[in-house]
């Protein structure tokens, strides 16, 4: 036969074409991943001060300032206490927060206030030395001065700008929210330097060389990471790291037990029942021996260090179970032809699994993560890893309970309506 005459030869490009043009959009988030929205938190306790007559609040100013802001990148949440945000980094609602202090504008201009004093008390010598001011006139201008409490010592202090990162939130998200509060922290010290600068030009006040470092770095900046990554814990990524194991064994579970009923030759529909019974009871006690099996491997013989490891193998347990009941359940009707939809279905999504929400392309945003069981298995595993949360019954949880209802129901509904053949299935080898 010529070789040319083949359909399959033919075929061959146009399949290929096909494989890379499926695959290149399996991977299409992670081609140009834009942050998009990132929740970030600012509590503004600042009361403000006054300066010459005039109340200046920088805490304010910042706060309406970031709300005001049109970054994509980035959206700015009014929180009411740091028990609030740290609440909120737990439920992944902030992924970074700006605190900014009750005293931040005295304690910021603190320095300003204290040379801009000194500066006007030298003056007022000078000018009662050279007689021109009367010395009875400098003693009444004290006095009303020291009623007032404007001649008292201000004492200065830098003023306090706390940043916090929610590190378990995500790896590529907690490291731009970072940089975020890293840069602002630099751009409040700028801005507070150049206002003071203003005061002092405005008053006409020299500056000692002395005082210069204090003017120009007038705030502290601190920074706490919340739910902090310990150095044992795959970076941040240990969710993405226990996708693939998970899914792979789920299937190949699924498959095993697919051939166990099919070649067990049961015709009588009773035994098709306890068969049907079996694959669950099996599904079950692999799911757990499994579980437990890889978490306390990764743990002893990997080194991986789980906040809690008993929590997180019972989780991926009844994330197998979910698992397989829903490729069980799919395969008792379509067969073996159904495994490549679950292959296909783990390609498009493994970006969800490695990418922050945030990051992915508004198409996912809106349609794909919020019923992609991967998504949801990612997030809930994350939470358990890095938030220090326990199994909750959430949405995941629902899934994982739906997927196992549908593949019970399947296996049993099967066993009994489907028709037998009363010649044994071989497994193919």
């Amino acid at each position: 036969m010529n070789i040319f005459k083949s359909k399959l030869l033919w075929l061959a490009p146009i399949v290929a074409i096909l494989i890379f043009v499926i695959f290149s959009i399996a991977f299409y988030p992670a081609f140009n991943p834009k942050p998009k929205d990132i929740p970030m938190a600012i509590v503004n306790q600042d009361k403000g001060t006054d300066i010459q007559g005039k109340n200046i609040n920088i805490g304010k100013h910042l706060e309406d300032k970031l709300m005001d802001s049109n970054s994509d990148a980035v959206k700015w949440v009014q929180v009411d206490s740091e028990a609030d945000i740290k609440k909120g980094m737990k439920d992944q609602k902030y992924y970074g927060a700006a605190i900014i202090e009750k005293d931040f504008s005295k304690h910021a201009l603190s320095k300003t206030q204290n040379v801009v004093m000194d500066a006007k008390k030298q003056e007022m010598k000078d000018k009662v030395q050279s007689g021109e001011v009367p010395a009875e006139q400098a003693k009444k201008m004290q006095e009303k001065m020291t009623e007032s409490g404007s001649d008292q010592k201000i004492t200065t202090q830098k003023a306090s700008f706390k940043t916090m990162v929610n590190d378990g939130g995500g790896t590529q998200i907690s490291q731009m929210a970072s940089q975020i509060l890293e840069g602002m922290g630099d751009n409040v010290n700028q801005q507070i330097t150049k206002q003071s600068l203003s005061i002092l030009q405005k008053q006409d006040v020299d500056v000692k060389a002395s005082d210069v470092q204090s003017l120009t770095h007038p705030v502290n900046v601190s920074s706490e990471k919340i739910n902090k990554i310990s150095s044992h814990q795959a970076g941040g990524n240990g969710p993405f790291l226990m996708f693939m194991p998970v899914w792979m064994g789920s299937i190949l579970i699924s498959v095993l037990l697919f051939f166990a009923f099919r070649t067990s030759n049961n015709i009588a529909i009773h035994h098709r029942m306890i068969a049907s019974l079996g694959q669950i009871a099996m599904t079950i006690v692999t799911a757990f021996v499994g579980a437990f099996a890889y978490i306390y491997f990764m743990e002893v013989v990997l080194g991986f260090d789980f906040n809690n490891t008993n929590t997180t193998a019972t989780f991926v347990a009844l994330a197998i179970m979910g698992f397989v009941g829903l490729i069980l359940g799919t395969m008792t009707w379509l067969g073996l032809k159904s495994i490549p939809i679950f292959f296909l279905l783990m390609f498009f999504s493994m970006q969800l699994v490695t990418l922050p929400k945030q990051m992915l392309p508004d198409f996912y945003q809106k349609y794909i993560v919020g019923w992609n069981p991967f998504a949801h298995y990612a997030n809930s595993l994350r939470e358990i890893l890095y938030l220090h949360e326990g199994i909750q019954l959430d949405t995941t949880m629902w899934m994982f309970i739906g997927f196992m209802i549908f593949g019970a129901a399947s296996t049993v509904i099967a066993a009994a309506i489907r028709k037998h053949s009363t010649k044994r299935t071989e497994v193919p080898s």
